[in-house]
Formats: C-alpha cells, structure tokens, sequence
C-alpha cells in the first residue's frame, strides 16, 4: 500500500487525545509533494535546548511510526548530546551519511521561540448590601470580612513557537511545513498529544490525509 506524503505526517504523529490547547500559524506544502514517495523510513530530529525532550519527543513519533510498519532512525540513537550536525559534517557528507542508513525523508520539530509574559490580577472588593444582620461587632465582623475583599495575585504565561519540516532526502526539498504555538502546556507527554490532534485535524482540513 502506498502512502502520499502528508500521510507520513499524520501516522508519525497522530496519538490518541481530544481537544488542543494549541493553534496552527502558518503552513505550507509543495505542489508537487503529493508526487513525492512513498516513503519507508524517516530520519527525526528534534531541535530544543532539552536533551529528554528531544529524546522524548523523537521517541513518541518513532513509535508511532514503527507500529504503521515505517521504519526510523533517530537522530538521539545516533549522535551523541550536544553533537552539531552542521559542525561536524559537510551538507553533501551528512546526505550521503542518511542514506546509508537507508532513510528517504527528513522530518525535523524545532522549538523556534519562548515568550513569557507576566500579568498581574488585581484584587476585588465587595460590599455586602444585607441589613438584616443582627449580632455582635465580633461575629459581623468574622462573617464578612473574609467576603469583603480577594488579594491580588501574579500569573506567568509561556508561549512556545515551533515549527515542523518534511524533506525529501533525495531531491533536498522542503516539502510540507507547518507552524505552531503552544500556551503553558502542563507537560510533555499531554502536549505531544494535544500537538498530534491538532496536526490530523490540521491535514484533513487541508486534504492531506489521502491514501
């Protein structure tokens, strides 16, 4: 059976997960990506400053992969922390390192951006309007006091940017990009999730998701 590209997108990254705190950007594919493929196997990097994200990450699409009958090859199983692709291999060098590995595509998730922002929530009166309390100046005053005002308090908000690229290893094209932002994720495991069911709603509002 054969997969048209974006196909590769939606089975790499589709977990099961409902709703998404997340919201697409920006996106584009290539005219031409459709003709592309089939792909086999797929080579994943993932660009953060956290190594067990990047492990993380690289490991939930590659299983997802594996369970679709792709094969895969992750860049964290390779190279080791801190190695620089770009540093330590020519553009020609690091293609034909790929394909000895036999990969045909290139998918790369890259953290591009982290803003945060800290507002202030100030505090709320209230003036109870009830005159029928009757009692002593101690028991009103333990009634009401803990009704009459909410102190103020301080929230931060972080917002992630990030963008993901589909490559044909063989023509060195981009082939499909999509980017995204994420506002205060609770953790990885909930936002790969909710950034998976966001992509597969994503591709088939795009008609991508086509055998």
């Amino acid at each position: 059976m054969k997969f048209k590209i974006a196909l590769l997108l939606l089975v790499a990254l589709v977990m099961s997960g409902c709703g998404s705190t997340q919201k697409i950007v920006g996106s584009w594919a290539d005219p031409e990506a459709t003709s592309k493929g089939p792909y086999k196997k797929a080579f994943i990097i993932v660009l953060t400053q956290n190594e067990d994200a990047n492990y993380f990450i690289e490991s939930q699409m590659a299983t997802t992969l594996i369970s679709k009958g792709f094969k895969v090859v992750q860049s964290t199983d390779i190279f080791p922390p801190n190695f620089s692709l770009t540093k330590d291999f020519t553009k020609e060098m690091l293609a034909d390192y790929l394909k000895k590995t036999g990969c045909d595509a290139v998918l790369t998730l890259a953290l591009l951006d982290t803003k945060k922002v800290e507002s202030y929530h100030p505090g709320t009166s209230y003036y109870p309007l009830n005159y029928g309390f009757y009692g002593s100046y101690y028991g009103y005053y333990n009634y009401y006091y803990p009704q009459l005002y909410t102190p103020g308090y301080y929230s931060v908000d972080k917002t992630f940017y990030l963008e993901l690229n589909l490559y044909d290893l063989a023509s060195d094209k981009l082939l499909w990009s999509v980017q995204s932002k994420a506002k205060n994720p609770t953790d990885l495991n909930e936002w790969f999730k909710d950034y998976s069911y966001m992509l597969m709603n994503h591709l088939k509002s795009k008609g991508l998701n086509q055998k």
